[in-house]
């Protein structure tokens, strides 16, 4: 049985956050999510790699966000 991926474009900012937490594997809505991200005012933006801590850090930084909103 196939089951019907979600309407990425339509979902909101804080249903697609709480989609990509949930489903780390889905390369295309995290692509889209990356993308909503480079497009939005005030997000700060890092050049070169990020290491482990570093990851670590913005998954934090994400759950808090989706826990606030």
């Amino acid at each position: 049985m196939m089951t019907l991926k979600p309407d990425f474009q339509q979902m909101s900012r804080k249903e697609l956050t709480a989609y990509v937490l949930t489903h780390r594997e889905d390369e295309e809505a995290l692509r889209i999510y990356m993308a909503r991200l480079h497009n939005e005012p005030g997000v700060i933006r890092q050049s070169g790699g990020l290491n482990e801590q570093d990851l670590t850090q913005l998954e934090q930084l994400i759950k808090a966000r989706v826990s606030d909103a």
